[in-house]
Order: C-alpha cells, then structure tokens, then sequence
C-alpha cells in the first residue's frame, strides 16, 4: 500500500549488541534529511551472548520501557552477522525471476542448516551473459524468530531486518566508490571483516577480538579495574608515546591480532575473487574505530589506505545543518544511521 507522504511512518532503527542497544529516527523534509532524535544504553551482561538473546523477559523489559518513552511504535532492527551466513552464490541458467526458487531449492549446499529452519534473503550484484550473481544472505529461523518476540513484546512493530554488514556496506561506502574496499566494524566484544566489491557485499566474518578485551588487557598489566583501563585506552590509544608506554605495551597484541585477520582476509580476496582485484580502500566502523593511532597503524603495515567512515556521506542534508550527533559518535552509530536510511527509503510503501 502506498502512502501520501504526510503518513510516512517514523521508523527507529534499533542496533543491538551484547552489551548495549542504539536506537536513531531520520526524517526527511524538503531540504533533505535530518536526525530527529538518536540515543543509547546498555545492556547487561548474558542478556545478548554472541548475538544470541538468552534472556528474553529481561531485553523485552528494557525495550519495552524505551518504546513507552519515545513513542517508537514501528522498528527496523539489524540481525548479528556472527548468526548468519554470506555466501557469493553463481547461478547458471537462471533467469531473474527465478533466482529466489533456484536459491530455495539449492540453499543446503550454501548454509549447514536445513531449508525449514532458515530464513535467507538476496541481492542481485550483477548479470553475466552467462551467470547471475548473487549475493544470499541467510540467518537460522529460530534466531529471527527470537528477535521478532522481543520487539512484538516491547510494544512495536517490526517492519525491517538486515544483516548488520549488508547495511554498513549500503552506507559506508561513497557511491562514487568502484573496486574492493573492506570493512572493519570493530565492536566491544567482536570484530566482523566484510569486502565489497562495486559496492555490492561478496565476503564476511567474525572473529572474538573486541574493544573490551583492550581495557582487560590493560586492567591486568596496570593492575586497575576495568573503567580507568578504558579512559587510559582513550587517551592513549594506540601511539608509543612515553606516557602512555605501558598502555601500548599492554594492547600491541591484540591490535596485531586484529591487523593479521585482516590481512589474512584481503589474501584471501585477492586469490578467489573472479576479478583478482585487491583491496584498495579499508573503512572503520564500530566504537573502537576511534581508538587513536589505529588508523595510521592499519595502513602503514597492511599498505593500503584506511579511512574512518563517514555513514552521513551518501545523505543530503539541509544547508549549514549539523546533527547533534558528532563525528566520532557517528562511527559508533553507523549501523543505526544505515538501518534508518533503509527504512526512511522505504516508508512510502510500508
């Protein structure tokens, strides 16, 4: 059903990850788009492990009360990569309107679940004179299903869901950008790696390396509990000042950590894509992506330009208008902004 625009829906978008949730509203007037309200809050710790909601009643109660106090009545919220499955997926023989059938009846060759127990989505990346392109998105039925109690029980109504790096890719990437560009979204308790290639996703993963095991590793060295080690990585970062020597010091394994996934994952690349083409570009997303000195380490040991990504480059906005929400807090927000120019896009035709 089509909407007269002044019935346009506001849809929040609400990111959730283990240890806290975002929620943000765009609304678009004549001039172009502007953040009508944004905020976040954590979540305790069990509540959300790996993605995975383990304690329902308790995440239903903290939604619940933030849907009552904002008004949010209608959601687009964004399902945890780390649960899905992102496949490239070559399809002879098949015609457009026959790919949904096609990936249906092959989707066990793609995803170790049964079809029953999945639920897939896909984008179409390109057309060959012989083959067709798809990118499949597929996450297990029960995991959704999960994700959809809790937002009926809080009092909304689900309109949206993507794979969180689908829509980081979406919004991330200048449109102007040709080539392959990879995606660090680096997250308190995980790190997920996508590649994207002409801006369509071709490749994601997970690995266990999060902001918080940086303060851990610097609450042990120093002998301090968790909070100042994090107030000290701030500071700090990742820089060999004299100060801040034993800060360095303490998080220069991990960060190495995180640097040789990455590498390993633009060889990867580079050896099995069709193309052959290398990474060019690598964009930070996440609330470690701040972490000061990271970048310039990133680039000078992997040889390849890193950026801090900027969610708002692909929005018009009104003229001298800047959001309340800062640059740096931005980057942390970048699933949230991307999840609500999806759902601002569509909400003439909820």
């Amino acid at each position: 059903m089509l909407l007269p625009s002044f019935l346009n829906l506001p849809v929040y978008a609400v990111d959730l990850s283990d240890e806290s949730f975002k929620y943000l509203l765009l609304k678009k007037n004549r001039h172009g788009v502007i953040v009508k309200d944004f905020g976040e809050g954590p979540i305790a710790k069990g509540v959300i492990e790996r993605g995975e909601i383990k304690k329902k009643d308790i995440l239903t109660a903290l939604l619940k009360e933030l849907f009552y106090k904002k008004n949010i009545r209608y959601v687009a919220f964004s399902l945890p990569e780390e649960k899905g499955f992102s496949r490239n997926v070559k399809l002879e023989g098949v015609k457009k309107e026959e790919i949904e059938e096609a990936l249906t009846l092959q989707l066990e060759e793609y995803v170790p679940l049964p079809p029953s127990e999945v639920i897939f989505d896909w984008t179409l990346a390109e057309t060959e004179k012989d083959h067709l392109d798809v990118i499949l998105n597929a996450f297990p039925k029960t995991l959704v299903e999960s994700y959809l109690d809790v937002f009926y029980a809080a009092g909304a109504f689900p309109v949206k869901a993507e794979s969180e790096l689908s829509v980081l890719a979406t919004v991330i990437l200048p449109k102007t950008f040709k080539g392959a560009a990879m995606i660090m979204d680096w997250g308190k308790t995980r790190t997920s790696f996508a590649i994207a290639e002409d801006g369509a996703l071709k490749f994601a993963s997970t690995v266990p390396i999060g902001g918080n095991h940086l303060n851990e590793a610097i609450a042990k060295a120093l002998n301090i509990d968790l909070v100042t080690a994090e107030n000290l990585k701030k500071q700090g970062g990742f820089i060999p000042n004299q100060n801040d020597l034993a800060v360095f010091q303490a998080i220069v394994p991990i960060v190495t950590a995180l640097r040789e996934e990455a590498e390993k994952y633009i060889n990867f690349w580079q050896t099995h894509s069709e193309k052959k083409e290398s990474v060019s570009q690598i964009f930070l997303s996440g609330g470690d992506a701040n972490l000061l000195g990271l970048k310039d380490y990133l680039s000078k040991e992997l040889g390849i330009p890193v950026n801090l990504s900027n969610p708002w480059i692909n929005i018009k906005m009104p003229r001298y208008y800047l959001p309340e929400l800062e640059r740096g807090d931005s980057v942390r927000f970048t699933a949230a902004i991307g999840l609500a120019i999806s759902a601002l896009a569509e909400s003439n035709a909820l």
